[in-house]
Formats: C-alpha cells, structure tokens, sequence
C-alpha cells in the first residue's frame, strides 16, 4: 500500500525547512579578515583622538634652548648682596669670579664663571656698586655700564674690553622657515590679505632682515667686519658672540610657531507660524445680453484682502502686454515674475480657499469665498566646522548659500512679431528689454571671520571677532517700461532691471580667552509679524453676524542664531599645547632627523610624561 498524502506534506515540510536553516560553508579566512578589519578600524579611531592632558612649559623653559650653558649660568646665579666702593675693574672682575663659585647652585662639576679683564693696564677704572639680590648677569650689565666699556660671553669665559676694540667674531648658520621670514619682514599680514603684495626677492628680504636685526639690538653698522646674508632658506651671519646670542634669541622667539585651532558651532532654529480666517463676498448682476452672450457686472466685494494679496511684492509692469486689434478683450498678458528664494515669511500663497458658496438673492447673484488656513513651520540647523589658522591671520568660516544675481544690465532691441486669434499677423514691433551681462556672488546666510592672537604668557587667546547674518529680501525693480506701438498694436514690456535686497545682522567684538575656552555669541535674532485686519464697513461691525464680513490672518516668522567658538593652541603637528605627547608620535611639534640618524628634537613647549 502507498503511503498516504497527508503524511507526505510533513516531510516535505521538514525539509524544505532543514534546508533553509542550513548555513553555508564558511569560506575560508572570512575569521581572520573580520578580526583585521575590526582592528583596523580601531587603529583609525586610535589615530583621529587627540593627545590627553600634559605638563606646560614656562616661556623661560621653553626658550632656554637658545642660550650657552655659561649664559644660563650667570641668569642662575643669584647674589645676596653686592657691594663696590672705588675698587679698580680688575679687582671687580676677580671678586666676582670668586663670590659665583660660593653661590652656584647649578649642576655639574664646574662651578662658578670665569671673568677675565683684557688691557688691564689701560683699562681699569674705579667702580662703585651696591646692588642686592641680583643675578651675575645683571651685575655684568651694571658693572661694563659704569666702566664704560664692554663683555662677551665665550664658550668658557666672561671677557671685559675696552669699548670699541674689535671683538672676535664668528660664522653661524641658521636656518629658517618661509613663515619666520614673512614675520621677520612685516610681511605676515600681507601674506594673509586677499590683495597680498607681490613676492620680493631674496636680495631685497636680506635687507629687510637686516633691517630689523638692527632695530632689535644686533648691531651690525658699529661691529666692523660683521655679515648678513641670506640665500632663501637660512640666515649666515658673521659677528660677535653676544651679538650672536641676541641673534638666536630673537630668531629662537621667532621660529615659535603658533597655530590656534578654531571649533565654530552654529545653531540656527526657525519657527514660522500662520492663522487666516476670513469671507471675501461678492456680488453680481444680470444685464441685457450683450452681442449674444450675458454680460455679468460685479457692483460689490473684494473689499478684504488675504496675507497673501496684502503682502506680495508683484507689480502689475511684471508682464508683458500685447493690445490692440485681435487681441483678447483686456489685451494679451504674459506674466513675469521676479526670482525669489524660498525660506521667506509663510503668507498662504498658493493655497486654494476653503469653500465657496453662490446664491441668488432677487437678480443678483452672491458668492462668498471662505479662506481657512493653519500652518506651521520649523528649521533647525547644525553645523560645527573646525579649522586650524597661523596666530595673527585671519580665518573665515562661511556657511551660507550663494545667490547669484546680475550685476549689470545691457538693453538689447528685439523684432516681435504680432498676430491676432483668429489668425494672420503684421509687422513686427521693436521692443528693448533689459538683459543681465555681468554677475557677482553674494552668501545668504551665517559667515565668520576671525583673528587669533596668541599672547605673551602662551596661556590666553584673544580673538578679532565678526559675525555676519545675510538674508535676502526680495528684489526691487528700476527703470520705466518700454512701450512700442505699430499700427493698432500696443506691446508693453517692463523693465526687468532687477536688484537684490539683503538684511544684514553683523557684530564686531573683541575679546580673550584661555587656551580651550568657549565663547557663546548670541543675540542675532530676528522676528517678523505680519498682519491683516480688513472688514467691510458697517457690517463688519455688527455683533455675531459681523464675523462674516472679517478677514484676519497674522503670520509670524522668528529666528534665533547662537555661535559657539573654542579655541584651542595647537602644534604643528596637530596636538593642542598643554597636552602630554609620546616621543616620535606624530602629533608631536619635532624635527626632521639628520641623515646621520640623529633622533627627533624635543617639542619647545612640551614636557611628555607625567
């Protein structure tokens, strides 16, 4: 006996389902490629987070670098009391020598500083000091200031000479970065400006470098023998050890590079708001037919106006009008529109009445339009660009769009031809319209410009602040229509001189911040109302009954805009100052190596570790 079919289904069920339960082989290293995949996308991850918080370096620390170790030395040296009556500069100089090694607190086997006088049996005058804890080094400054002379500090020695007697002089090179150069030529700025000068030579930024060196203290026009020059990527020069101290110093301050990390949060949020109750009436009459069809005559209504009707911007010269013989009756109209934008104040344009009831009373027909009309609006925007800008310059965010528009127009002649309904035509009529040639670009919406500028202490930031609201309002229309008449034609067309109008909300502040403060800018809303109160006389001051002969529509339109702006200190290599970096990263502000090997120089600023 067969078995039966009921028991068959069953087991075609069961399978069908063991089938599609089944999963396919694996292929083989899909594991393995998961596993590289995911940790990938960690290392990415890993990679776009920023340094966490480290140690910041004093300004004194951070410039250390560009000073001799015997220079450090006489900075370190501090000298409880001092006191020179009438002691010859020879003594002075001994004197001092001695009393540095007892008050050395430096590291290293050495102490003290030698301090020697050169000619001392023609040069050596009588000092009397008395100064109280002060460091060696001032002491020098005041003990060469009252012997009138002159002190240069060697590798392994203090020298006083005579003032004016030739030092010896040495060559170093030092090598600099196009953006030092800019700051050294009082260049930077024009660099950053959009009608920046032309680039000068390399001859002609020598001197200016120069120029300033000599403003600064490196003197170089009372130093015979002394030598700039300048080759485009560093700077030889020949003079004296002090001079060259001063020159590293300045040049130390100068390779400093300051960048700021400007984070700009802008959140905008539009409402927008419209209510519209309102009967519109008219009323018509019947008169003796008139060439074979009724004329109809509206003797009353369109007393009250909608939003829509009381706010436009249309003219009636935005069209064309052709009259004259075998036109339609009220002649010809092409309608011609201004452009606008959308986002404007909500007025019900465009939308269609609510309900319209026709009666008759007697002869005259009565139509009642009734225009009912809710709507509500909202824009929210977010946006949170981030840049990073050279301290000094000046950097823009924009986020806005562009609106093109004709700058100026060109009258252009045109032949037209003119023909009637029922067919045929005559000559054509020459009309002059106006046609746009040049255009220009304008942003609507939110723009900012800021400047940062790092301070003195490397702590705080002050910010040249300018933000800037552009909302395009509509175009205004200028000239007069052209009008052209051949035969019975009457050809009528409007300008077309079309010029934009824009409402601008714009601050200008100034203000400092520490380094990852946040500043909120507010206050640059706006709120638009508009509103319509039309009644028909008498009657639409009656009690209960009156509420029909009413028109009443309000539309409102606010908008409220805050900025949030942080700004940060960054390095080149994109770690903020004050945060802790591991040597060799690459966020960390380090040298190229020499092909020697040699490993990476330490940040300026930053101390890795705890």
């Amino acid at each position: 006996m067969s078995p039966s079919p009921c028991w068959k289904i069953p087991s075609l069920l069961s399978c069908c389902l063991v089938l599609l339960s089944a999963q396919p082989p694996e292929e083989p290293g899909a594991d393995e490629r998961s596993r590289a995949g995911g940790q990938l996308l960690q290392a990415v991850d890993a990679a776009w987070q920023l340094p966490g918080p480290g140690t910041l370096v004093s300004e004194e620390a951070a410039g250390s670098n560009s000073r001799s170790p015997l220079q450090q030395k006489l900075e370190a040296i501090v000298l409880p009391s001092v006191n020179f009556s009438a002691m010859e500069l020879s003594r002075v100089a001994t004197t001092l020598s001695l009393i540095s090694a007892e008050y050395d607190q430096t590291t290293g086997s050495a102490k003290g500083v030698n301090i020697v006088l050169l000619d001392p049996a023609n040069a050596n005058p009588k000092i009397s000091l008395t100064l109280r804890d002060i460091s060696l080094k001032r002491v020098l400054d005041f003990v060469v200031g009252a012997a009138g002379c002159d002190y240069e500090v060697l590798p392994d020695a203090v020298v006083l000479r005579p003032a004016g007697r030739v030092a010896e002089l040495e060559t170093r090179f030092h090598p600099v970065s196009r953006s030092t150069v800019l700051r050294l030529t009082g260049r930077a700025a024009l660099h950053n400006s959009p009608a920046a000068a032309p680039a000068q030579d390399v001859e002609t930024e020598g001197r200016a470098i120069r120029t300033f060196l000599q403003l600064a203290g490196v003197d170089f026009d009372g130093t015979p023998g002394s030598t700039l020059a300048f080759d485009g990527s560093q700077i030889i020069v020949t003079q004296t050890v002090r001079n060259l101290q001063r020159l590293a110093n300045i040049l130390a301050r100068y390779r400093d590079v300051r960048q700021v990390e400007i984070e700009a949060k802008f959140m905008e949020v539009q409402q927008g708001a419209l209510e519209e109750l309102g009967v519109q009436w008219s009323l018509a009459t019947k008169a003796a037919p008139l060439n074979g069809t009724e004329a109809r005559y509206t003797t009353a209504g369109g007393v009250t106006r909608s939003l829509a009707e009381a706010f436009r911007n249309a003219t009636s010269s935005q069209q064309i009008s052709i009259s004259g013989d075998g036109q339609p009756a009220g002649g010809l109209n092409l309608p011609t529109p201004a452009p606008s934008l959308p986002g404007g104040v909500m007025l019900g344009t465009g939308t269609t009445p609510l309900a319209s009831i026709t009666g008759s009373i007697g002869e005259f027909d009565v139509n009642a339009i009734v225009r009912a009309l809710a709507q509500k609006s909202g824009t929210e925007l977010l946006s949170a660009p981030r840049l990073t800008v050279l301290s000094g310059n000046q950097a823009t965010i924009t986020v806005a769009q562009e609106m093109r528009y004709p700058q100026s127009y060109g009258q252009i002649q045109s032949q037209v031809g003119t023909g009637s309904i029922s067919g045929g035509g005559s000559a054509g009529v020459s009309i002059t319209s106006g046609t746009p040639q040049e255009f220009t670009t304008r942003n609507i919406g939110v723009e900012l410009r800021v400047t940062p500028t790092v301070e003195e202490d490397n702590r705080s930031i002050s910010l040249d602040l300018n933000p800037k609201v552009t909302e395009f309002e509509g175009f205004v229309e200028y000239g007069g229509p052209s009008v052209a008449i051949s035969g019975g034609t009457t050809v009528t067309v409007p300008p077309g001189f079309y010029q934009p109008i824009f409402a601008v909300r714009e601050v200008t502040t100034r203000v400092t911040l520490w380094d990852g403060a946040t500043l909120i800018m507010g206050g640059l809303t706006r709120e638009d109302v508009k509103k319509v109160n039309d009644k028909v006389p008498i009657l639409g001051s009656v009690p209960i009954i009156g509420r029909l002969f009413r028109t009443k529509g309000e539309s409102t339109q606010k908008r409220n805009l805050l900025i949030f702006v942080t700004a940060n200190l960054v390095t080149p290599g994109g770690a903020r100052t004050g945060r802790a970096v591991a040597a060799g990263a690459l966020e960390e502000n380090a040298e190229l190596p020499a092909k020697t090997g040699a490993p990476p120089a330490a940040p300026d600023r930053l101390r890795s570790g705890p």
